[in-house]
C-alpha cells in the first residue's frame, strides 16, 4: 500500500512510521500545523523544524494547517486531504481512543484505510525502543514530576528511569501520550542525515514549558541504515 505517514517530529509517529515502511510504501509525510497552541489532537512545539525533518528522511511533506478548534480541527483535516494519493493514513497512537476514533472518522471521509502499528502494544516496550533506535530529546512538558530540567533532555536510559518513577509515583502516561510531554527526534534508522540543535532556549513558567530549538544544521550520515 501507499501510505502517508502523520508526522509531528516525535517519537511515537517517527517510530510508527519506521514500522509501517518496512513492509509499505510511504507516498509522503503528513504535518499538522495548529493555530492554536492547545489543540486537542496535534502537536504544536517546533513544527518549524518539520521541513528540515522531510529531508532528512528524503520523503516529500504536506503540512496542513488547522484552527486548533475542538472537532473543527478533525473536519478541516479531512478536507485538506481527500486529494492525497495514498491507500492509507499512518499515525502513532498508542491508548488514546479519542485520537483513534477521530483518525478513524477522517479516513472514513478520504477513503483511506488507518494503520495504527503501535496501538495497545505495550508501552514499556515502545519507549526502550525509542532509548535503543532514536536520538529522542524532550521539547514539552506540562505534569506534575517533570520539571525544567527535563526540557532539552535526551531520551536514554538513565532518563527513562527517571520517566518510569515520575509515573510510578504520578500516574502520568510513560509515553506522555496524555500530553505530559513531547518529543523531538533527531536522528532515527531511516534519517539520512541528522538534525544537530545548534541553538535553544528553555521557556518555563514555573508549572509547565517547552524548549524551542532556534538554530540547528544538518549533518549527512553517509551510509545508508535499516532499523
Amino acid at each position: 500500500m501507499r501510505v502517508l505517514a502523520l508526522i509531528s517530529g516525535g517519537k511515537d509517529s517517527m517510530l510508527a512510521l519506521h514500522e509501517v515502511a518496512e513492509e509499505h510504501e510511504i507516498a509522503g509525510l503528513l504535518g499538522i500545523v495548529p493555530e492554536k497552541a492547545d489543540s486537542y489532537m496535534f502537536h504544536s512545539v517546533n513544527l518549524h523544524l518539520l521541513d528540515a525533518i522531510a529531508d532528512c528522511l528524503e520523503i516529500p511533506i504536506t503540512k496542513v494547517k488547522v484552527s486548533g478548534v475542538e472537532e473543527v480541527e478533525v473536519r478541516e483535516l479531512a478536507e485538506q486531504i481527500k486529494g492525497i494519493d495514498a491507500d492509507a493514513l499512518c499515525i502513532g497512537g498508542i491508548e488514546s481512543n479519542y485520537q483513534k476514533r477521530r483518525f478513524e472518522r477522517i479516513c472514513e471521509k478520504t477513503g483511506m484505510k488507518l494503520l495504527a502499528p503501535l496501538w495497545k502494544r505495550e508501552v514499556d516496550k515502545i519507549m526502550k525502543k525509542v532509548v535503543k533506535e532514536f536520538e529522542t530529546i524532550i521539547v514539552s512538558v506540562s505534569a506534575m514530576g517533570l520539571d525544567e530540567s527535563f526540557l532539552g533532555r535526551k531520551i536514554d536510559e538513565e532518563c527513562f528511569n527517571a520517566l518510569k518513577k515520575i509515573h510510578e509515583k504520578y500516574k502520568i502516561h510513560l509515553a506522555g501520550e496524555g500530553g505530559e510531554y513531547e518529543t523531538l527526534v533527531l536522528d532515527a534508522p531511516l534519517y539520512k542525515k541528522r538534525i544537530k540543535i545548534l541553538r535553544g532556549k528553555k521557556v518555563w513558567d514555573g508549572v509547565r514549558g517547552y524548549y524551542l530549538v532556534e538554530d540547528f544544521s544538518k549533518i549527512s550520515k553517509g551510509l545508508k541504515r535499516k532499523i
